[in-house]
């Protein structure tokens, strides 16, 4: 091979090498591009899953609340170990078996603990508490939102879970 057939064959090379990278370069960006354009469904639709599971779990509750034969807090296995040591979880209700608590602050965070058993994350970002009242309303409800806006709302009084619904 000659000199001149040795520099062809390097710039044949780092062309391909240079075609390759924009390619990549390329796909990637598409991805990221499609990414973003689709995280707004994404995250709405993994919070419609959180808001399922809460309304199955305060269910849950509840049902064990009638087996229990309707006392003031009922007892559920965790699935972590608590701080006794053992893996039973006393949850308060109020008179008609659903998760309440007498505690005035901070009452739907605490809500959250006892269904969830996770802290207010999702996706790592914060979950909002918030608790709602209304005129003449006589159990105040535990709105859980988002910063991008989606929120659930809980009602105390008779378990019920509303759908996700958007703010703006």
């Amino acid at each position: 091979m000659t000199s001149l057939q040795v520099a062809e064959k390097n710039e044949k090379s780092l062309t391909e090498i240079l075609v390759v990278i924009v390619l990549v370069a390329v796909l990637m960006a598409s991805f990221i591009f499609y990414f973003f354009k689709q995280q707004e469904q994404i995250t709405r639709a993994g919070f419609e899953s959180i808001a399922q599971v809460f309304s199955a779990r305060v269910t849950g509750i509840r049902a064990q609340w009638f087996m229990d034969l309707q006392p003031s807090t009922v007892n559920v296995e965790s699935s972590q170990i608590q701080a006794d040591g053992g893996r039973m979880v006393k949850i308060e209700v109020n008179k008609s078996g659903w998760v309440d608590t007498k505690n005035a602050s901070l009452s739907c965070q605490i809500i959250w603990q006892y269904v969830m058993e996770a802290p207010l994350l999702y996706m790592k970002e914060p979950v909002g508490a918030v608790l709602v009242e209304y005129e003449n309303q006589i159990v105040p409800n535990c709105q859980y939102s988002l910063s991008s806006g989606e929120y659930f709302t809980y009602h105390r009084h008779n378990g019920k879970v509303s759908e996700v619904k958007s703010a703006y």
